[in-house]
């Protein structure tokens, strides 16, 4: 029924027809998540050399994932209460990191590698911020999976490809440095150019939607706690992601070339941006297989072929994860109007990630308990996904269908503008009197109305008008 429906918002064909720089922004995603990851990986490997293993899990996967959602949560708040701000944090941003690689990456003192390694990782929390906001404002919505899968693919692409020529050695010390320096600059200088605001003609579109007296998405009744929901879904998807590869026989070590995963994955990443901007839900369909591969790796211990098969595949759908997570909420985001939040879902999945790792450090030597505590959530996870599959994509589905149906019923009866209004009131079960009171008419003129719309239809009454617009 079309009373039990919201009615989300339509973006103008007009913005559809705009050119998006899609790839001028997979760029900076591209430069931008290289710099960081390098940084990130360049205090690894600093820190490996100066405490036990045990430890560096503890600091660089919970204790680095929690500082870079630090700095997301941070650039979003600058943003929401200074929203011509973000430019100019990004480049303080930028400075800062390069600032703190430098002794996150030479110090002698593990003390002071960590300290500022964390407030390194902090810094790439902001750059995150701002490349998720900025392709949330500037790509189109049909664009935008594959924006970001292209320059996080690319950029997984090109830390493959320095590991290898240089042997491991671009992510020591002063080799580093030199990347990121060069990295910076051109962020920098790429971040510069302004591009067309189509995150923020979502916004004004919403507003139009608004003031012209339409219902927006984000006052859905059955949306209004959406984001919260999206919020624990991601942050589930990250704490199973952590620790169902924490399973024996997860990592299969020796038996295949741990440097190929790297491809399998960045390949994953750049399938899933085209296949989610395709259709978001199959992109969130392949997403949830990413749990699943766990408990199939645990299942085949033993089994080296299909291992490595189902090995690879974990990291290939981890891609369509990782895109799913960014453009769940920038979908949000940017359909709200509430930009500001389009981060969100990188700094919820880094929270859960952490968390994660705490769990799985804590429960080292209890796997059997690590094991059944994480096909519990699973149970948990799978059912909050379906719920937010159906309201996020199904009944959306279903919604616009429905419009579709109810304006070729208008056209072929040749209702006025009014007429399809009270026709809306009509099948939200509302009488003469309570459609005078929504619409600031008198019920005189609705009545007037009734009998246009039962004469132009062909019906006697409110009964065959609802059956002659659900059979016609």
């Amino acid at each position: 029924m079309i009373s039990k429906s919201c009615r989300s918002m339509d973006i103008p064909s007009a913005l559809d027809s705009m050119k998006k720089p899609y790839l001028y922004v997979s760029g900076i995603i591209f430069l931008c998540f290289l710099l960081t990851s390098t940084g990130y990986l360049a205090w690894t490997y600093h820190l490996a050399g100066q405490i036990r293993p045990g430890v560096l899990e503890l600091l660089t996967m919970v204790g680095g994932y929690l500082a870079q959602a630090l700095g997301i949560a941070v650039f979003y708040v600058l943003l929401k209460n200074h929203p011509g701000a973000a430019k100019y944090t990004v480049y303080i941003s930028l400075l800062v990191h390069m600032i703190t690689l430098v002794p996150a990456a030479v110090s002698e003192q593990p003390a002071g590698t960590i300290v500022f390694g964390l407030l390194m990782n902090t810094a790439c929390g902001l750059i995150a911020g701002y490349y998720l906001y900025f392709m949330t404002k500037t790509v189109s919505v049909e664009k935008r999976a594959s924006s970001f899968g292209l320059g996080y693919g690319l950029s997984i692409l090109m830390s493959w490809l320095l590991s290898s020529v240089c042997g491991g050695t671009a992510y020591y010390s002063g080799t580093a440095m030199i990347i990121c320096a060069v990295l910076s600059i051109l962020s920098f200088l790429a971040i510069r150019l302004d591009l067309p605001d189509y995150g923020a003609a979502e916004e004004k579109a919403l507003i139009g939607e608004k003031d012209s007296g339409a219902e927006p998405a984000a006052a859905c009744p059955s949306h209004k706690n959406i984001l919260v929901y999206a919020a624990v879904l991601v942050f589930l998807f990250g704490l199973l992601n952590s620790s169902g590869f924490s399973f024996p026989s997860s990592d299969i070590g020796g038996a295949v070339n741990v440097e190929f995963s790297r491809l399998v994955y960045a390949a994953g990443l750049i399938i899933a941006g085209y296949v989610t901007d395709r259709s978001r839900r199959y992109g969130a369909a392949a997403a949830l297989t990413v749990l699943v591969i766990p408990f199939v790796l645990l299942a085949l211990n033993g089994e080296s072929v299909p291992a490595i098969i189902f090995w690879a595949l974990s990291y290939f759908t981890f891609g369509f994860y990782s895109v799913y997570r960014v453009i769940l909420f920038s979908d949000m985001a940017s359909e709200r109007g509430i930009l500001h939040l389009a981060g969100i879902g990188l700094m919820i999945g880094r929270i859960g990630e952490a968390a994660g790792e705490g769990i799985c450090l804590a429960l080292r030597e209890h796997v059997i308990v690590l094991v059944v505590l994480t096909a519990l959530l699973f149970a948990v996870t799978v059912i909050l996904f379906f719920f937010i599959y159906q309201e996020l994509y199904v009944s959306r589905a279903e919604q616009q269908n429905e419009r579709a149906h109810f304006e070729q019923f208008a056209l072929k009866h040749d209702l006025s503008v009014r007429e399809r209004e009270v026709l809306r009131q009509i099948f939200e079960g509302k009488t003469n009197a309570e459609i005078a009171e929504a619409l600031f008419i008198s019920e005189n003129t609705v009545k007037f109305h009734v009998r246009n719309l039962l004469q132009k239809t062909g019906c006697r009454n409110r009964k065959e008008l609802y059956s002659a617009f659900f059979n016609d």
